[in-house]
């Protein structure tokens, strides 16, 4: 199946290697005349991720484009559901959204998403099908852009993707007279730890320019000012939304519509039936003040050990950083299932549902509140900690608070959050081949579901920087991002089915005990100074985080975590409790180094 449509009329199209014009993701259609200096196009959001059958909104979408006659449409990636691997799911797939985005008159380009390219043989389709996954051209005096967030799938930030970010390097470099460049990219590289240090060197590329760049991957609109310029995550035209009244809060339908006349550049947002809205409707600060401010759950105090129960001592701290009253209801949804108690003082708002534990108070605007609570476990059911949710009621809609894995721990804390240190640096190795994975017997019986989980590659043994595994694999270092994150796409590349290490060695200036906050996708387990540590297996989570017990002995030990992937996506973050301060990390520590 080729996509391609003809290109009738280009305008200084450029990308890697071998690129031709007729050769570029550029679906059916022809170019408008160039003359003037005014045009507009159209910004189309994700489709897929739980966006299967709404297709009415998108094709309303494309009948509102059709008469709105932008000279051309561009995507933010996320087109098909993807993760196949097999050439028969994929055409599929493309033919179902061919046949209702080639109701476009104008012409579509297309960003990669991360659903379209989950695996290095959707990259071969798309490569294929479609052209290169990144490119850039210019019309009307204004550049464009496009990258690809999914081209780290073969080697990590390695030549592949240093092939890309040196091509984006030189293309602005060339374009930097451009009256205003545009820049998409699928994940929105400014808000995610996963690509720090790559979009400093992008944004180093783009320099004082007058610039816009556009990302999509999160659904929700969000848009903010970064030294002046604007940056637009676009909420999705069909995808997966919980739908909400609250226009701040970003949460539905919509395509961007952007018109440059001289200088000036508008971005507004339609929606399907017809509203038209400001960008900055939806500004970013508004979202993650949900996200991050009004609710923070904190210990007060390191578990104080009571006989056989664990004592946590917590808060939750409530604010209201609004102009209007907010209702704030939280939720511990399964505190029985975890065998996890709880008790507070008279006059606290916490109760009892059920198995779930809840609070609902209110706050005027700039109020704040301590809820203070304790709660008691076993020490083995200390590490699968309850995952706590909750919602705000703001003009009369309930907004639902999300949870960001890759920067929050949105489990009840067993530790103050300041006493939570991240390893700066890790020796990392893989990706060692695993074969298929039955997740149908997981959690109970990892074993079972891959005999090939706790088999020993060679680097349980230690860090050996002389030594070669199986494929001729060796150790690495590598710096963690954000809150103890390691990024293994960015670090080893996207591998289905494989298992990855990462080693690193604590030093303790007194034996003690102490827990390592740990979360994964896909799986993972933590073994220290060589043996397996039972409570510190993730095969699935409750809570999706887990506190690993460390009983770490005076001196050096060594910590390694063995992350596991069946596929897309594999991450680790991986936090250690040092509620005294005077714990040491060290990547190649002399005391255990392999022998």
């Amino acid at each position: 199946m080729r996509v391609i449509g003809v290109v009738l009329c280009v305008a200084a199209v450029v990308a890697g290697d071998g690129f031709t014009p007729e050769n570029y993701p550029l679906l059916e259609g022809a170019w408008p005349s160039a003359s003037g200096e005014k045009f507009s196009f159209v910004i189309l959001g994700d489709k897929t991720s739980g966006g299967e059958g709404k297709w009415p909104i998108f094709d309303r979408a494309v009948d509102a484009i059709n008469l709105l006659n932008p000279d051309f449409v561009i995507t933010v990636g996320d087109h098909i559901p993807g993760h196949m691997q097999e050439r028969e799911a994929w055409d599929a797939e493309w033919a179902e959204y061919l046949e209702h985005a080639r109701r476009l008159k104008a012409p579509q380009f297309l960003t990669v998403g991360n659903h379209d390219i989950a695996n290095v043989e959707c990259y071969g389709f798309w490569k294929e099908d479609l052209g290169p996954t990144y490119y850039a051209f210019d019309y009307k005096g204004c550049h464009f852009l496009s990258l690809n967030t999914e081209e780290e799938r073969f080697d990590g930030r390695g030549p592949v993707w240093n092939a890309m970010m040196t091509f984006a390097e030189a293309d602005l470099d060339a374009h930097r007279e451009a009256r205003h460049t545009f820049v998409f990219f699928h994940k929105p590289m400014w808000d995610d730890p996963r690509f720090e240090d790559d979009m400093r060197r992008l944004e180093r590329a783009l320099g004082e320019r007058p610039y816009t760049v556009v990302a999509g991957h999160e659904h929700y609109l969000m848009a903010e000012r970064r030294n002046g310029r604007l940056y637009v995550i676009q909420n999705a035209t069909g995808g997966g939304i919980d739908v909400s009244g609250v226009r701040e809060f970003g949460a539905f339908h919509g395509f961007g519509y952007v018109t440059v006349d001289g200088d000036e550049v508008t971005y507004a947002i339609v929606e399907p039936d017809g509203a038209i809205w400001p960008v900055d409707i939806a500004p970013a600060s508004f979202r993650k003040a949900i996200a991050h401010d009004v609710v923070r759950w904190d210990a007060l105090e390191a578990p104080e050990t009571d006989g056989d129960t664990i004592v946590l001592r917590t808060a939750a701290r409530l604010a209201n950083p609004f102009e209007e009253e907010i209702h704030i209801e939280i939720t511990v949804p399964s505190l029985d299932e975890f065998l996890w108690e709880a008790e507070w003082a008279d006059g606290l708002p916490w109760r009892r549902d059920g198995g779930a534990l809840l609070a609902e108070t209110v706050l005027a605007p700039g109020q704040s509140a301590a809820l203070d609570i304790v709660f008691r476990t076993t020490w083995e059911q200390l590490s699968y900690p309850p995952r706590y949710a909750f919602r705000v009621r703001y003009r009369d809609a309930w907004l639902n608070g999300e949870s960001y894995p890759m920067v929050q721990e949105s489990v009840i804390p067993a530790y103050p959050v300041e006493s939570l240190r991240a390893v700066p640096a890790w020796q990392v190795v893989g990706p060692f081949p695993l074969g298929e994975i039955d997740t149908g017997k997981l959690p109970g019986e990892p074993a079972a579901a891959n005999p090939n989980f706790f088999r020993a590659f060679g680097p349980e043994a230690g860090y050996d920087p002389e030594r070669e595994y199986d494929g001729g694999l060796q150790w690495q270092t590598v710096a963690s991002q954000g809150r103890g994150l390691l990024n293994f796409n960015g670090i080893l590349g996207t591998r289905d089915l494989a298992l990855g290490y990462a080693l690193c060695g604590v030093y303790a200036p007194e034996a003690r005990t102490t827990h390592a906050v740990m979360y994964s996708d896909n799986f993972s387990y933590m073994m220290l100074n060589g043996e397996i540590i039972q409570q510190g297996q993730d095969f699935g989570a409750p809570g999706g985080f887990t506190y690993v017990p460390l009983r770490l002995r005076k001196g050096w030990n060594t910590l390694l975590v063995k992350l596991i992937n069946n596929r897309g996506d594999w991450f680790v973050r991986v936090l250690v409790a040092d509620p005294p301060g005077n714990l040491q990390f060290d990547s190649r520590t002399r005391g255990w180094v392999a022998k």
